[in-house]
């Protein structure tokens, strides 16, 4: 089996694709070992196997990228692919056609649904948006993170972004000493919405409020200076600290510094109203309660460790904030009900149950 995606598996960057990867990886492992995976970075492609590169060739363009994938293909006699979708276009058709002849078993996966509001490139976009059509006609079977039967005419098995339960340690609850301390990690995107935070804190201090409230920013990205911009127009320096990228041991100290965790409030930029974030899982495999702004594919938002917000840019309300706070302290227990969720709902085990299933029928 072959595992085919064309980012950057060596770099800094893409820490929460690479867990991802990596997870699902573990799983096809446990039936179809070996499994192969693809890496491209610079103007290389590679094979991987195990973290060891196998194969390496020059591929500036995904067309290059593509051949080498399916010499590839031929020469370890690979018959089933899952492959990360990356826009479609005349050579990815070729690709897929080729796969179907060969009588690779393939899956697709589609990280998001819908897209289109991503493609900043409007060439890209009408390209996909031609050829993305004519996918249906290769594929039998695809995977995204929507709750939806088909996509482009693709049956597809609905799937949450799961999480390796072994890379998370469990959250060690700090002790009440009148500060709040909100933490949220991310790659800083527009979607991530934390300016909503930003500004809810702005509202409650000119209204004269009186709990200390620390708003952590762990991560990097086009939103950084956005955030950085506001903390200093609404003069919160002393309540908001931008901490860049951290990792390791480093990061499960701050988790363990803080009191709830912040997930995606800016999916309405995206016209979306239901996800699956990875953000969601990892929290809840830590055992940190939440905030969140859209539907949840795991969660129904009455859980006692979760505060569902509107999907809107309305500031959120502090006063919500403290109140969920104030109620989580009466529940020291949730870190345990967090974590087994997590293991019975979040497990990519569990998860890919189907599209194991589909692979060996």
């Amino acid at each position: 089996m072959i595992y085919i995606i064309l980012v950057d598996l060596f770099s800094k960057g893409y820490i929460g694709i690479k867990k991802k990867v990596f997870a699902q990886i573990k799983v096809f492992e446990k039936k179809f070992s070996p499994v192969y995976y693809t890496s491209h970075s610079g103007q290389m492609v590679y094979l991987m196997s195990d973290g060891k590169i196998l194969e390496k060739e020059l591929a500036i363009t995904k067309q290059e990228c593509n051949q080498w994938i399916l010499e590839w293909i031929k020469k370890y006699g690979i018959q089933r692919t899952y492959i990360r979708y990356n826009m479609s276009d005349k050579w990815f058709i070729e690709f897929i056609k080729e796969l179907k002849g060969k009588n690779v078993k393939s899956v697709l996966e589609f990280p998001t649904i819908p897209y289109d509001a991503e493609i900043s490139n409007n060439r890209v976009r009408i390209e996909d948006q031609y050829y993305r059509e004519q996918l249906a006609a290769y594929l039998e079977q695809c995977t995204t993170y929507l709750n939806c039967d088909t996509v482009f005419g693709i049956p597809c098995i609905p799937l949450i972004n799961g999480v390796d339960l072994e890379e998370y340690p469990v959250h060690n609850i700090r002790k009440p000493d009148g500060t709040i301390v909100l933490i949220a990690v991310a790659a800083m995107s527009y979607w991530h919405g934390y300016e909503r935070v930003i500004e809810g804190m702005a509202d409650y201090y000119a209204k004269n409020g009186t709990v200390n409230i620390i708003l952590r920013l762990v991560g990097e990205g086009t939103e950084t200076d956005k955030y950085l911009q506001l903390t200093e127009k609404y003069q919160l320096q002393e309540h908001v600290e931008l901490l860049g990228r951290i990792e390791g041991e480093k990061l499960n100290r701050l988790y363990d510094e803080a009191d709830i965790a912040i997930g995606v409030l800016g999916l309405y930029k995206k016209n979306m109203t239901y996800a699956t974030p990875i953000k969601s899982g990892d929290y809840c495999a830590r055992g940190i309660p939440f905030v969140y702004g859209y539907d949840d594919g795991g969660f129904s938002g009455e859980e006692s460790y979760v505060l569902k917000v509107s999907n809107d840019s309305q500031p959120i309300n502090m006063k919500e904030i403290i109140d969920f706070y104030n109620q989580l302290k009466k529940h020291n227990f949730y870190v345990d009900d967090m974590r087994n969720y997590a293991s019975q709902k979040y497990t990519w085990d569990i998860i890919l149950e189907q599209v194991m299933e589909y692979y060996t029928e």
